[in-house]
């Protein structure tokens, strides 16, 4: 497959999974297979729920009620990743979503020390960067490149596509061609909002870490979560034209998931996230299942992509 090198990472849409380590508990009886099944099956963002520990942290839902994971040292599960990396090198980027937990029935200890604080980001850094190495990362700085902060970087590339300009001048999210076989590192903070408070302080979030957050107008806004792709259409279109990357979580359980499912990629989410890969036969399965497929797990964002976008991206069941 030739891969023409004006594609870049936020023309394409692709699927990912919500608490990627889940299984069942009496509370959420929705459950992932192991990471690296997930991978296999197409999947391209994986989420990790951490509760922080002195040293090395750990991954489940909720303290007592939903503490079932398929894998439960954050160390371990980067390894997973690592290796299913290496045996796949020429792999779509993979978007490693981190959530700290915060709140009290989630984790009581890390609210009683303040929620998430800099020196906690520093540590799953270097946690991180002892499974992968730097090269095979792709990090907010690099994005970021000369200008003052990444939306800037963002949207002065997507007004430079918007021209008619395709060419990567070392800012912006990078071709897809040079970033297979990648990883980006990703800090889910759209429950907690802490980032903003930390940003100017903490060199993880600034240069190393992305930050997936419903804001805005922050100089770090470069992956935005949203909600109802029903009453957000206008936001989506602007977040496009603004070069942002937007991610949408489809919840368990939810009557209009499918209806969501298609209404997400008709108006160009780039990253939905399901707790329905591996699942009963349903239309929502039968779609994910064919068009994000292990061997063609992204497609053509329908609002970012370009005229050239290669139809072996192209939306199989448009």
């Amino acid at each position: 497959m030739i891969i023409d090198p004006r594609l870049k990472l936020h023309h394409f849409t692709l699927s990912g999974t919500h608490n990627s380590y889940h299984k069942a508990s009496i509370i959420a009886q929705y459950e992932h297979t192991k990471l690296e099944s997930q991978l296999d099956a197409g999947v391209r963002q994986l989420e990790l729920d951490i509760h922080l520990m002195e040293n090395y942290d750990v991954i489940y839902h909720l303290q007592l009620f939903d503490d079932k994971t398929n894998c439960y040292c954050l160390s371990q599960c980067l390894r997973r990743i690592r290796l299913w990396s290496i045996m796949n090198p020429t792999h779509h980027p993979i978007f490693l979503f981190f959530e700290i937990k915060q709140k009290f029935y989630e984790d009581m200890f890390t609210p009683l020390t303040g929620g998430m604080q800099c020196r906690h980001i520093q540590n799953i850094k270097r946690q991180l960067l002892e499974v992968f190495s730097s090269d095979s990362l792709i990090l907010s700085e690099q994005v970021r490149g000369n200008h003052s902060s990444l939306r800037l970087a963002l949207k002065q590339q997507r007004d430079n596509e918007l021209n008619g300009s395709y060419t990567y001048d070392e800012y912006g999210w990078p071709p897809l061609i040079s970033s297979l076989g990648k990883i980006l590192p990703v800090i889910l903070d759209d429950a907690y909002n802490r980032a903003v408070e930390l940003f100017n302080n903490c060199e993880p979030l600034m240069n190393f870490f992305f930050i997936a957050q419903a804001a805005l107008n922050c100089p770090y806004t470069s992956i935005v979560c949203v909600s109802n792709p029903f009453t957000q259409q206008q936001q989506l279109i602007e977040n496009a034209n603004n070069g942002l990357i937007t991610r949408i979580l489809l919840g368990y359980g939810s009557r209009q998931l499918f209806e969501n499912y298609k209404l997400a990629r008709k108006y160009g989410i780039h990253i939905i996230s399901t707790d329905s890969v591996q699942c009963d036969d349903t239309p929502l399965c039968r779609s994910i299942a064919t068009s994000f497929s292990a061997s063609s797990p992204v497609l053509c964002n329908r609002l970012t992509r370009p005229t050239f976008c290669n139809r072996t991206f192209s939306d199989l069941d448009e």
